[in-house]
């Protein structure tokens, strides 16, 4: 009997190949988009779980009051480390103080990678989880020892093993390669860390480190905390959160709290002193849409099914009257279902690996298909038949409900609210992928917005980079000098950290009229007398500093929120004190934009020195190539350092790295919204045959008295442009009530305009008009002779 109703279903789907296309190709694209959205939320959700120990392991940030608000941070003192092991011994089992992930040059002979590592106390193994594969584990390495990974071991040993081997780092220092780990999951926050090293290593290559061994007031290290097993993160973190304020007494009232390892990922920002889930927010807004986009393809899976029942009434009205049962019927249009769910599966597994690499490169992401994993064959199999029971239970239930002599006869008619149904589910239809299109435009907006908002300073031309090597410090005038000669630059300066990041932030400004109560941070930079003119940013009151001021090593350069802040009106020739210090207000720059476009430019102070800052920022001579640039700023800086790797960097293109988060969700929307526009139409189409079907008579009866092609064609599409406009009603609102909360977390944002959803909706009722016109075109050129005849 089975095989029997196998082989009727194959020659029935056979017998009608559009349909079964049309069918297996909307639900294998549904499908498609749904495995590769649960593939990447998957990845998303189980971020850092590679380590068995995540949820003992936290990352020590610290809450501050400054400027009237509360400011998390992550940077801490060394001293504190070993404070909180003194206090709390019976509840941590290990406190390391870290360096941050930054980038280091590694040298073998002429071989030079750059590469980010990690320097940490004792236990910053088992805090990173690294899988010893050669040489020896050591919880505590010398301090002229370094491990390698994986990857940076193939770099520079190509398949040799690199252990015992001696390198060179960041040109200033010999260390040996005692051991190999296993590069790190891609989904855990150290996937880019290639080296490790002990704090000790740390404090050899930089000075200021192994001065802040007891400096409290220097807050420039993470800690890594892991909990004693049995203890709860959430009442250790209320146990130590007083223990900064307790020695310091610092007037922002620091509050310590731990941010567990299974939350960094997902609840990456904190407002008002709680992480907050961005990241989360993305994973659920994209699971939504995988939903919406497979609840898409099962609509229009029924809508398919009953637009060709038509077709099979005579072969129902048979099969009852030679003794088919209900039941029967309903197995029969279940296993077709099933057919064509199964087809739709492997068509979508197909697609999914084809269109792997392009989601990749969406989610900036490497996720890989595990094809022979269990659960993933679990799931497949659970996903098909759910798919196929809630994709076939309508039509099938639908079809066999048919009464046997109407049937016969070729009238069967359809019930009101057999129409409704059909007709709401071409609504909802319509009202997702209009909701998503909406939605992803005014995502577009909101990154346009950040990309051409003013940044006060021209990044076109501008590159920078961090001096690491010894032969390249203390030499600032001679480079200078050189690279300008070179012709490849036109200007050059120095700066205590790079011009797209925010580095440093401190607090002990005075100043007249300050409110004795206020707790005050403010970004700092340092800066030689070239910056500006190198930076290109505008001087609104005052003037920049200049080396013919001897003076201007106590001088001060304010920003335009830092002014505001300070409620100076007129700002030029203001005292301000700051570590002993009594600088002179020198002038007011436009705000730099040097942290999230998305954000308000906080208050702002630069200061001068004269030379031997770390970072590096050139403009290249715009009246040539970036190449020929960019290599003449090369040639000479290969003369104060031979073996260097400087990782020079363009200012725009790492400036726009802080809009890769949006522009991934945008990225995703738009594909998203793409394979929902794809699916709505193939359901147009389904309904636009069904009703052709329904009303091949009516038609023909028009067409013979006298109703003219044009006629015919606005009365098969009036329906569909009231189906359309009940679509937007519904897409409308819920679409601006999505897009609000969205642009909520911003600071600065766009305005929702309704203009948008008027083009939006205006695009899809011309899109959709055009589908069922095709449709009912074919439908109006009939002869009337052939719906007609059996009258």
């Amino acid at each position: 009997m089975f095989k029997s109703y196998i082989k009727i279903a194959w020659r029935s789907l056979s017998k009608n190949k559009l349909y079964t296309i049309l069918n297996i190709m909307g639900l294998g694209s549904g499908m498609a988009a749904a495995i590769l959205v649960g593939l990447w939320l998957v990845d998303e959700l189980s971020a850092n779980h590679y380590h068995e120990d995540y949820t003992r392991i936290g990352l020590l940030h610290k809450n501050r009051q400054y400027n009237g608000s509360i400011f998390t941070e992550v940077s801490n003192p060394v001293p504190l480390g070993q404070e909180l092991k003194n206090l709390f011994a019976d509840d941590l089992e290990e406190v390391v103080v870290s360096s941050y992930g930054g980038e280091r040059s590694l040298r073998i002979g002429d071989k030079t990678v750059i590469r980010r590592g990690l320097f940490m106390q004792e236990g910053g193994i088992d805090i990173l989880g690294l899988n010893i594969i050669q040489g020896t584990l050591k919880h505590q390495l010398e301090p002229n020892t370094i491990y390698l990974s994986e990857s940076a071991n193939k770099a520079l040993f190509g398949n040799q093993s690199g252990v015992g081997q001696v390198i060179r780092l960041d040109e200033n220092v010999d260390v040996e390669v005692v051991g190999v780990f296993e590069d790190l999951p891609k989904n855990s926050t150290y996937k880019s860390i290639s080296f490790y090293g002990s704090f000790q290593l740390f404090e050899n290559l930089e000075l200021w480190v192994k001065n802040s061994r007891e400096d409290w007031g220097n807050n420039s290290f993470p800690i890594y905390i892991k909990i004693a097993s049995g203890t709860d993160m959430d009442l250790v973190s209320e146990k130590i959160k007083n223990t900064l304020y307790n020695v310091t007494k610092d007037i922002s009232t620091p509050e310590l709290l731990l941010h567990p390892m299974e939350k960094w990922h997902l609840y990456q920002e904190f407002k008002n002193g709680k992480a907050i889930g961005t990241g989360l927010k993305n994973v659920r807004l994209f699971a939504i849409i995988g939903v919406l986009i497979l609840l898409l393809a099962s609509i229009n899976f029924m809508n398919l099914s009953t637009a060709r029942s038509a077709k099979r009434a005579k072969e129902i009205g048979v099969r009852k009257a030679i003794g088919s049962s209900n039941r029967q019927l309903v197995k029969q249009f279940l296993i077709e279902t099933y057919i064509m769910v199964i087809l739709s599966v492997v068509i979508a597994l197909v697609l999914a690996r084809l269109f792997l690499p392009t989601f990749n490169t969406l989610t900036n992401d490497v996720i890989q298909i595990p094809w022979l994993h269990p659960i993933f064959i679990s799931a497949i199999v659970v996903f098909t038949l759910a798919i196929g029971f809630l994709s076939g239970s309508y039509p099938a239930l639908y079809l066999s409900s048919f009464k046997a002599v109407k049937a016969l006869k070729g009238t069967k008619t359809y019930s009101k609210k057999e129409s409704v149904l059909r007709k709401g589910l071409v609504v909802t239809q319509f009202a997702i992928s209009i909701g998503l299109i909406i939605c992803t435009v005014f995502i577009y907006q909101q990154i346009d917005l950040g990309k051409n908002r003013p940044m006060g300073y021209d990044q076109n031309n501008l590159i920078f980079f961090q001096k690491r090597s010894n032969e390249l410090k203390g030499h600032f005038f001679a480079m200078r000098e050189n690279l300008l000669n070179s012709g490849g630059i036109v200007e050059m300066s120095e700066s205590s950290g790079p011009i797209t990041e925010m580095w440093t932030m401190n607090s002990g400004f005075e100043w007249g009229g300050k409110n004795p109560e206020s707790r005050d941070n403010f970004i700092t930079l340092r800066v030689t007398p070239e910056f500006g003119k190198t930076t290109a940013w505008e001087i609104l009151k005052g003037r920049d500093f200049s080396r013919d001021f001897s003076t201007d090593t106590e001088a001060i350069i304010l920003n335009e929120s830092a002014v505001e802040y300070m409620g100076f009106e007129n700002p030029i020739d203001q005292m301000i004190r700051w570590e002993g210090v009594n600088y002179k207000v020198v002038g007011v720059c436009k705000n730099l934009v040097m942290e999230s476009p998305f954000e308000k430019v906080k208050p702002t102070v630069f200061t001068m020195r004269k030379a031997n800052l770390p970072f590096v920022t050139m403009r290249m001579n715009p009246d040539l190539s970036v190449s020929e640039s960019r290599s003449r700023v090369t040639k000479v800086l290969q003369g104060f350092s031979p073996n260097g790797e400087f990782n020079i960097k363009f200012a725009n293109e790492e400036f726009g790295l802080k809009l890769w988060r949006e522009e991934q969700v945008a990225k995703l929307a738009s594909s998203l919204s793409i394979m929902a526009i794809f699916i709505s139409l193939l359901g147009i189409f389904g309904l636009s045959s069904f009703m052709a079907e329904q009303r091949n008579k009516e038609i023909g009866i028009r067409k013979i008295l006298g109703a003219s092609l044009k006629n015919i064609i606005r009365l098969m599409t009036a329906d569909f442009m009231v189906l359309m406009i009940l679509g937007c009603i519904l897409a409308f609102p819920i679409a601006y009530i999505f897009i609000d909360n969205w642009l909520s977390k911003y600071e600065l944002k766009i305005n929702i305009s309704w203009m948008i959803f008027m083009i939006v909706g205006f695009a899809a009722i011309i899109m959709v008009m055009l589908t069922v016109g095709i449709r009912s075109f074919k439908t109006a050129n009939m002869n009337p002779i052939k719906s007609l005849r059996t009258e």
